[in-house]
């Protein structure tokens, strides 16, 4: 599965490329108004991703943990 940082890297070339070619006022309007919150969007569930990913490593360790506790689990 992609994470999300490199949706985000692809999209931010895509959305490059379109600012470097539309340099109109609906051009400008997409950017801001589409593929900014877009982008904004894609930060905040990196973020999310990291969280459930540290979150993920510390079960693994309780987990981990737990075993040499009791093998059996």
């Amino acid at each position: 599965m992609e994470k999300f940082e490199d949706i985000k890297v692809n999209f931010c070339n895509i959305k490059n490329n379109f600012c470097e070619n539309v340099k109109d006022k609906v051009g400008v309007s997409i950017n801001n108004e589409q593929l900014t919150p877009y982008e904004q969007s894609l930060n905040q569930m990196i973020m999310v991703e990291n969280k459930a990913n540290i979150e993920i490593m510390n079960i693994n360790r309780l987990l981990l943990e737990a075993r040499t506790i009791l093998p059996r689990i």
